[in-house]
């Protein structure tokens, strides 16, 4: 199925850039609908964390480290680090609701020392549990850098309570090919979790940020 969808994911992407361009870059997005899908039980709700093959051309997750030690130097230095907070950033947040919130909205992941988990679930833990959001311990032998790396060019799709996901794929500047495989890798990484597999795909849109949605062509199953 993924062989037949990826022409028609180009077709879909190049007439979704031939939508106005404004002022600005545009994303593209992906809109996956499901079908046939009880979000009334557990197990057909899930959360991925996605990292694209070509990353997001222009824009990029925003990383938030948590460390401490040679750690958080070592998080200083990394172009993709946006903020590294320490244990003394963590204390004060714990009880200030209105700064984890808006810590919790300004970055994309979470990166933390595994020996630090249980402050930053004190401190962000609320905030980020609303947001969908969890913080990433770094496991075990894995390299900041790497880690970091990854989760700037990733993406997270929800399902949860109604039958719909979406998430950018990229930038509209970008190769439509590569946007192609990046929504590729979405779908199925979606339709892995999914009991029925493409026979639960209601529908694919794609679109650019300010573009009307473009539907995929995917057979009926």
């Amino acid at each position: 199925m993924l062989r037949t969808l990826s022409s028609k994911l180009l077709e879909a992407i190049d007439a979704a850039k031939k939508s106005p361009s404004r002022n600005f870059v545009q994303s593209v997005e992906l809109i996956v609908n499901v079908k046939d899908v009880d979000l009334t039980k557990p197990e057909n709700r899930f959360t991925e964390t996605i990292e694209l093959p070509h990353g997001l051309g222009k824009k990029r997750r925003k990383i938030c480290v948590i460390a401490s030690g040679d750690l958080a130097l070592r998080a200083e230095r990394l172009q993709l680090v946006d903020k590294v907070l320490g244990k003394e950033d963590l204390e004060a947040l714990v009880g200030n609701k209105r700064m984890a919130k808006k810590l919790a909205g300004k970055y994309d992941y979470f990166i933390v020392d595994p020996s630090m988990m249980g402050m930053a679930a004190k401190a962000l833990g609320a905030a980020l549990g609303a947001r969908g959001k969890a913080p990433v311990p770094i496991p075990p032998g894995m390299e900041l850098e790497k880690l970091v790396e990854k989760y700037s060019r990733s993406v997270t799709v929800r399902l949860r309570k109604g039958p719909m996901l979406g998430c950018i794929i990229g930038t509209e500047d970008m190769d439509s090919k590569a946007l192609a495989e990046n929504a590729e890798a979405v779908i199925a990484r979606i339709v892995e979790k999914l009991e029925k597999r493409f026979r639960n795909v209601a529908s694919i849109y794609v679109k650019k940020t300010m573009g009307e949605p473009v539907r995929v062509g995917i057979e009926e199953k």
